[in-house]
């Protein structure tokens, strides 16, 4: 069973890496706002975009309305956009929002994980790598990616990945550390697993992820069977301040973690 899924891999890894791809570094898009190249580029973030599950030939039903996140990201990072920031986004898909925040940070490194190979973007700047957060050996090879590329901490890092309550917190644990001094980690959709009940793997012990963020913010130590009391420690010592936004659908929040 293990060989078959070894194999499987390989052949998924090999078909990826011949599949031809958007050559981003060849597209001129700058004067677009981060809202605009989010809807260009069709992801959720943005205000308006194709339903990428919809297979209606009507137009009209093939349209959603995204959550609206552009504007939070302009009002934390717009003072960045032109730096060289190091940017991982977690959960990337197809790539949409990557092809997006390549083009609003024109000198950005970016490192995008995903356990799926769906990625259909390449770029000079852009480094994908299959990965599932939730697996250790996963970790432990990305982690050896970026001491190859000489990265120790990076600028950015956002979680779109599944979403489901206990994945959000260990990504949290994960990786915050791996945020620099003045950087933020970013949790799109944080509360989706109270709206979808396939995401919802609270225990009888869980907080809130709101609750959470108070807790926090109070330095107030917590009950957690996935955040341990040296986490919460750390986090205390850490965190310089967690904003909270609302976006246009019922279930779009995003939250900013800035790190002293």
């Amino acid at each position: 069973m293990y060989l078959k899924k070894e194999i499987l891999n390989f052949y998924k890894k090999l078909v990826f890496l011949l599949k031809k791809k958007i050559d981003l570094d060849l597209e001129k898009l700058d004067s677009l706002s981060l809202n605009e190249l989010f809807n260009h580029f069709e992801t959720d973030k943005g205000t308006a975009v194709k339903n990428p599950y919809s297979k209606n030939i009507d137009a009209a039903h093939d349209t959603l309305v995204g959550h609206g996140y552009a504007e939070f990201y302009e009002f934390h990072f717009n003072h960045i956009k032109n730096k060289e920031i190091k940017l991982l986004e977690i959960g990337t898909w197809k790539g949409a929002s990557i092809a997006s925040f390549y083009h609003y940070f024109d000198k950005a490194i970016i490192f995008c994980l995903d356990r799926n190979y769906k990625f259909q973007f390449k770029s000079r700047r852009i480094n994908f790598f299959k990965c599932d957060t939730k697996n250790i050996k996963d970790i432990k090879n990305f982690e050896n990616l970026l001491a190859n590329k000489k990265v120790e901490l990076l600028d950015i890092i956002i979680d779109d990945a599944s979403h489901i309550y206990s994945d959000i917190l260990i990504n949290f644990k994960n990786f915050f550390k791996k945020v620099r001094s003045g950087g933020f980690y970013v949790i799109e959709d944080f509360n989706h697993y109270k709206y979808y009940s396939n995401l919802d793997d609270t225990s009888s012990v869980s907080l809130k992820i709101e609750e959470i963020f108070q807790h926090l913010k109070l330095k107030k130590i917590f009950e957690s069977p996935i955040l341990n009391k040296d986490f919460q420690h750390y986090c205390f010592n850490n965190i310089l301040e967690i904003t909270v936004h609302k976006g246009i659908q019922n279930d779009s929040y995003i939250a900013f973690i800035k790190k002293k």
